[in-house]
């Protein structure tokens, strides 16, 4: 059998959601003691979230699987053939890395809400398709925002300011 690229996508997947969840929530969400009430715990949405995207790699490999098998007599290539052939592949894949680096580093800067706003732009951008414009510049901003309101309204989550966001609101407190 020959992996494809569904099954590569599904091992990274699997392999990011797996980090995310063993690694990164348990020493970056901090758990109190004692929670009152029906309240849900803080780590408990970032838990929800990753496990569901595990469970959408696990997926994906094992949907891959059928197709790499009915592919296994086709001709075998060397990595540096397949490398050249997807090289557009690639350098999209390091470019939309390199966005996610730029959104860890500019979330607690610029606050979640604008920096979500830039990361899907940004997606949106390497994705190549601009057939539906109206539909890209309107998910890139109602969607982070509702998606703040929903956590913020709903379940009382905070979510990061920024230093420039609480700076400038702290100017307009001040100014009232």
């Amino acid at each position: 059998m020959t992996p494809n690229r569904d099954f590569y996508t599904g091992l990274i997947a699997t392999a990011f959601f797996a980090f995310v969840l063993f690694v990164l929530i348990p020493i970056y969400v901090k758990v109190p003691s004692f929670i009152p009430g029906f309240a849900p715990p803080p780590d408990m949405w970032p838990r929800v979230i990753t496990v569901v995207g595990l469970v959408m790699g696990i997926l994906a490999i094992l949907f891959a699987i059928p197709k790499m098998r009915a592919t296994a007599n086709d001709r075998v290539m060397s990595i540096g053939a397949t490398m050249h052939r997807n090289r557009k592949l690639i350098v999209r894949f390091a470019g939309v890395l390199i966005g996610f680096a730029a959104f860890a580093y500019a979330m607690p800067e610029i606050g979640f809400v604008p920096a979500t706003i830039l990361l899907l732009a940004y997606l949106f951008l390497m994705t190549g398709n601009y057939s539906r414009k109206i539909w890209m510049i309107g998910l890139t901003i109602v969607f982070p925002i509702l998606l703040y309101l929903v956590f913020t309204e709903v379940t009382h989550t905070p979510f990061p300011e920024g230093h420039l966001f609480s700076a400038i609101t702290a100017n307009f407190v001040t100014l009232i």
